[in-house]
């Protein structure tokens, strides 16, 4: 049912029909790709906790000298971002394929494999026409994509700081003692604080990445409520 006109509610609904009845097909697909952006997530993070943000605390204290350190580690955590970009388009590739393979044959298959389909970035194309498609007539359905945009990004955005809250407090932690290092104060973190921080950061990341993987699913149903809408309006003028 991919060709329905749909309103914003029953868009979401379906969508989260489709993602649930079909996780296990999902995860299958995704795991080893989850992994690798929940690794990815938390290099990044740690690095911007522990080598980018005490140097940009202290940084009142710094001398000239110093800022090989802050050039160095800057460009460590942006190659680490960028990381995570590429696994966050690996990921929701997973999603490109369950909804290429829902439009075609209504089902979302099993994968074959313990290690999942692997579709990598041929199903970034359809992302591509996808978006090509949406800017064609997106503006008569403005509407439909914002509501689809904005719903999307709070409930991600609300789910997303649930399921990073304890990676975010251990984050405050080092925040705070790098700031009371600054001031003078003994650091007094155990040694152990950067292994639970990356711990903390992969855990989280891996739990955000079936979170972020929803996502895809109401632009799915988007999508077919405006292709519906313009295959009308142009049996109309015929």
């Amino acid at each position: 049912m991919f060709q329905k006109t749909r309103s914003i509610a029953s868009i979401f609904y379906d969508a989260y029909q489709l993602y649930t009845e079909n996780f296990k097909q999902l995860f299958r697909a995704s795991w080893p790709i989850a992994i690798i952006y929940a690794l990815v997530f938390a290099l990044a993070t740690y690095l911007f906790i522990s080598d980018l943000l005490p140097i940009v605390v202290t940084l009142p204290a710094f001398s000239a000298t110093n800022w090989g350190a802050v050039l160095m580690a800057s460009c460590l955590t942006l190659a680490a971002q960028l990381l995570f970009v590429l696994a966050a388009l690996l990921l929701a590739s997973t999603a490109f394929w369950a909804c290429r393979e829902h439009k075609t044959t209504g089902t979302v298959p099993r994968p074959a494999h313990w290690w999942g389909v692997w579709p990598g970035l041929w199903y970034i194309k359809v992302l591509w026409k996808s978006v090509c498609f949406l800017f064609r007539p997106g503006l008569r359905h403005f509407g439909t994509l914002f509501a689809t945009f904005f719903i999307t990004l709070l409930f991600t955005a609300v789910l997303t700081l649930f399921c990073e809250l304890p990676a975010i407090i251990i984050g405050i932690a080092n925040i705070k003692a790098y700031a009371g290092a600054a001031a003078g104060d003994p650091l007094g973190m155990p040694d152990y604080m950067g292994k639970l921080t990356f711990a903390a950061f992969v855990i989280a990341g891996f739990i955000q990445a079936y979170v972020h993987l929803i996502t895809v699913f109401p632009f799915y149903y988007a999508y077919g409520s405006i292709d519906t809408l313009e295959k009308e309006r142009k049996r109309i003028k015929l």
